[in-house]
């Protein structure tokens, strides 16, 4: 599609069939439910989205089957989803869906499946030689008889660690970070776990907590609080290697370390501190060019000023965003926090099937991780899934609420869903609260808010929005606006009529 405002009929035309793309549907039936002639509608299809009506409609069904074989639970027919999609012949369903993705349904079916369970067994871990943060995870004291019970729970939490990659577990003599604890019991059967992490290089205690649980439940009870222990640690580990290196001169760095480094910058999307950390990823590339870590978040830079309109070639910091990813891919060896990069990556470099299947990738090692949340509802939301997107957007919230990375992202994303679906109020309120938690890295937002605005009929609003922010970027247009990110092109659409309505030119 064009980057157009569509005729209110040809609007509802894709809404129609969006909604019921099972049907058989002719010209005539869609025209006579849209109330135009079926002349006028042919031709504003061909005009606006580039295709015949029933050309449109079989380019959905064939999406739409794809993305369901891709998220298809183990039993499923292929025939039922073909069906379901709207194709009634079955073998044109099959050599149609080989011409456009290069291979079969069941094929695709097999592969989704793979990469989201049974390969995970087999992962090795990343080369010792990869740089990492080591903590040793000392015995835990017990107090009191039954604690005996939990007497495995330094080793859970030791494996749980283990889990992510990116960590390293190892002795204390090997190790930066120290984490210990105490489990004492009631003598009524009720346990307390105490744990506490500190940095061995500077006696500082970094995070503690502690959990409350039966004796008679030990197993379940280590399993819980060794997935709760390994999911707030890696989010302080993170913040307290970005911090440890934050006074180091950037020439004594290894490749871990400048990672760390560029990493806000990666996070600020703003365009000086996206160029900065570009550099610091060049550079641990060099150093280190097996170690896809830096690779993954160089993707992801690129991709960010790209969809940003940093440089004046966005399609061709989005391709380099893709090249990156696709040779970090396969450098990676089962790194949550890299697969996550990754899915990032992919991401803002158009490709979201890709991302989709590293973002299952990181949730699979981390199902607890409110950044691999994050990501796999930001895919949703590129992807028009409303309620998936929310749901695992809220997720992400709920795991991370004092990370403002995901927090404020979320908020955004969660707007974005409303939005598409037509709750006007809603995506106001959700976007405007992602820019109250992360006011220095709101990109975009500000003119989604004011599209939001002007078709909930809140045109002051919106025009004062649309005046303050083209203050901040000058030249913005609808056309950038829109260009930059994977959105469908129905949605971008109806931001531009939202934008127009405010005021905003819509071309250079």
């Amino acid at each position: 599609m064009v980057g157009h405002v569509h005729p209110r009929h040809l609007r509802k035309a894709l809404d129609l069939v969006e909604a019921d793309m099972a049907r058989a549907w002719t010209v005539g039936e869609i025209a006579a439910a849209c109330g135009v002639a079926r002349r006028t509608l042919q031709k504003h299809f061909r005009r606006f989205v580039g295709k015949t009506p029933l050309e449109y409609l079989r380019d959905l069904r064939f999406d739409k089957a794809r993305q369901t074989l891709l998220e298809a639970p183990r039993g499923v027919l292929v025939t039922e989803i073909a069906t379901r999609c709207g194709f009634s012949h079955l073998g044109r369903f099959a050599i149609g869906y080989r011409e456009r993705f290069n291979e079969t349904p069941s094929q695709t079916v097999r592969r989704s499946q793979l990469s989201r369970t049974d390969h995970v067994r087999f992962l090795p871990s990343l080369p010792i030689s990869l740089e990492r943060p080591s903590i040793a995870v000392l015995p835990f004291d017990l107090v009191g008889e039954e604690t005996r019970r939990v007497s495995a729970m330094a080793e859970e939490i030791a494996a749980a660690l283990m889990r992510l990659h990116w960590i390293g577990v190892a002795t204390p003599e090997r190790s930066r970070y120290r984490l210990r604890g105490k489990v004492r019991g009631d003598g009524r059967g009720r346990l307390r776990i105490t744990v506490i992490l500190t940095d061995a290089s500077t006696g500082r205690h970094l995070w503690a907590d502690h959990w409350d649980g039966a004796s008679d439940d030990a197993f379940q009870f280590e399993q819980r609080v060794a997935g709760r222990v390994a999911r707030a640690i890696e989010l302080v580990l993170r913040d307290a290697e970005i911090d440890g290196i934050s006074g180091k001169d950037t020439a004594d760095l290894n490749a871990w370390e400048l990672a760390m480094r560029a990493l806000p910058g990666v996070l600020s999307y703003k365009a000086p501190a996206e160029a900065r950390a570009l550099e610091l990823l060049e550079r641990a590339m060099e150093m280190a060019p097996h170690d896809p870590l830096p690779v993954s978040l160089a993707a992801w830079c690129h991709g960010v000023r790209g969809c940003l309109h940093f440089t004046t070639q966005s399609k061709e910091e989005q391709e380099t965003a893709r090249r990156l990813a696709d040779r970090a891919a396969i450098l990676n060896k089962a790194d949550a926090l890299t697969e996550t990069v990754l899915a990032a990556g992919y991401t803002l470099g158009r490709n979201l099937e890709m991302a989709a299947v590293h973002a299952d990738r990181a949730l699979i090692l981390n199902g607890g991780s409110a950044w691999a949340w994050a990501r796999s509802g930001w895919i949703s939301v590129y992807n028009g899934e409303e309620d998936k997107a929310i749901e695992r957007l809220q997720l992400a919230r709920t795991l991370g609420p004092a990370d403002p990375v995901s927090s404020a992202t979320s908020c955004f994303g969660i707007g974005s869903s409303h939005f598409r679906a037509g709750r006007y109020g809603d995506a106001i309120r959700w976007i405007k609260r992602g820019i109250a938690e992360r006011p220095d890295a709101v990109g975009m937002s500000p003119f989604f808010l004011a599209s939001a605005q002007a078709l909930a009929n809140r045109k002051d609003e919106a025009r004062r929005t649309v005046s303050e922010w083209t203050r901040v970027h000058r030249d913005m247009t609808i056309t950038q606006v829109n260009s930059g990110w994977p959105f469908e092109a129905r949605f971008l659409d109806r931001v531009a009529e939202g934008l127009e309505s405010a005021g905003m030119r819509n071309a250079a």
